[in-house]
């Protein structure tokens, strides 16, 4: 199993604060049978520039394959990316090119927590254009909740934008519906766990996983990682 989106590398953002717990999110994320986990810590280009960002995550992540190499554990393979706050004007920054996932022509973009624009998405569609990219818009199922807006998956699905969702949109009660849902019509294109901790937002593959076959769409969620991993092999990120 993959997951597309977490935040478990050491001291780089607002997830894992320490090699340790970084140890602990990857060997919970591998005995939920992930296998294949993409870091992706948030870039912010307000705060930040791509090559700096690069370095400090290059850095983190050699401390923790140091780390991961002294002990006897089984973990998940790791695949380097970003999620980048979206920001007007991304579409000419060509340097946002360096924080696709791994080598596939995926850019993880996280939207502002506002009512989405034409505007807004014209310039996330124009940065796939530009640096020859999909963008996969992060977490959506975040937005329909806290935007009370559940069209928002339709307006990606009508421009060339991927949708990713959370692990926690199929085990909340109050979302597993409209999750599954969309999972049978292929509207979700990926899941990520998001996960930052060992503590409220743990690893959780494995428990929407198991949600997911209860409700009799295991063969969807294998259809939807059988994807992912030949578009990963295609373009040599694993």
């Amino acid at each position: 199993m993959i997951d597309i989106h977490s935040h478990f590398l050491p001291a780089i953002d607002d997830g894992s604060d320490s090699v340790r717990t970084s140890l602990s999110m990857l060997r919970e994320s591998r005995r939920q049978n992930v296998d294949l986990i993409a870091a992706t810590p948030h870039f912010y280009a307000d705060e930040d520039d791509p090559e700096s960002f690069l370095a400090r995550r290059n850095e983190a992540y050699a401390r923790l394959q140091a780390a991961m190499a002294s002990v006897q554990d089984s973990f998940p393979r790791i695949l380097l990316g970003a999620e980048i706050m979206y920001f007007p004007g991304m579409s000419v920054a060509d340097e946002l090119y360096e924080l696709r996932l791994g080598s596939a022509p995926l850019l993880l973009i996280e939207p502002p927590m506002i009512p989405w624009t034409d505007s807004m998405l014209d310039e996330i569609e124009l940065t796939g254009q530009n640096l020859h990219c999909i963008p996969m818009i992060a977490h959506v199922d975040r937005y329909m909740y806290m935007l009370r807006d559940n069209s928002l998956i339709e307006r990606l699905g009508q421009r060339r934008l991927l949708t990713q969702v959370n692990a926690s949109f199929f085990i909340r009660p109050m979302s597993r519906a409209i999750a599954l849902e969309l999972l049978r019509d292929d509207r979700i294109h990926f899941i990520g766990s998001d996960c930052h901790n060992m503590g409220e937002r743990a690893p959780n593959m494995g428990t929407a996983a198991e949600i997911i076959a209860e409700n009799g769409e295991a063969d969807k969620l294998e259809t939807l990682d059988r994807r992912i991993r030949f578009f990963l092999e295609k373009t040599g990120s694993i």
